[in-house]
Order: C-alpha cells, then structure tokens, then sequence
C-alpha cells in the first residue's frame, strides 16, 4: 500500500489559497483537518498518510509505529 500526501494551499495541486467552492478544494481540506485514527491529531499537508478500509486517515508514521509494535520490531 503506498501513502498519499495532500498538497498544501495555494501548490500546483494543492486547494486554493482561500475559501472556495470547489470540490476537490474542499474534500482535500477535510481530509487535511481528520484527526489520525492514532495520535488525534489533524492529518495536515504534506504528510505521508494511508486511507484504511472504512475511509479513516492515519498518519504513515503513526501506522508504521502500530505495526512495528504487534510485529514487536
């Protein structure tokens, strides 16, 4: 599975810069602002994350830490 990063505002792919009505602009700010599944806090840009089954945003790292301590790594 490959981690996804959100670009930040006013980026070449990123939301624009203000409050618009787009809805690629506005999915990718409610994706940035869902708190990890993990740790609580907001996914943020420019952070690696995965998308488990059920649609919940995880930070990678968080994620990786998780399955290092079930494998016991």
């Amino acid at each position: 599975m490959a981690a996804g990063r959100l670009a930040p505002p006013g980026t070449e792919f990123g939301p624009c810069e203000s409050t618009c009505e787009h809805i690629d602009c506005n999915t990718t700010r409610t994706m940035a602002e869902s708190p990890c599944h993990f740790c609580q806090k907001p996914i943020g840009y420019d952070k690696r994350f995965y998308m488990e089954p059920d649609k919940t945003l995880v930070h990678a790292i968080c994620f990786e830490d998780a399955v290092a301590e079930v494998d016991g790594s």
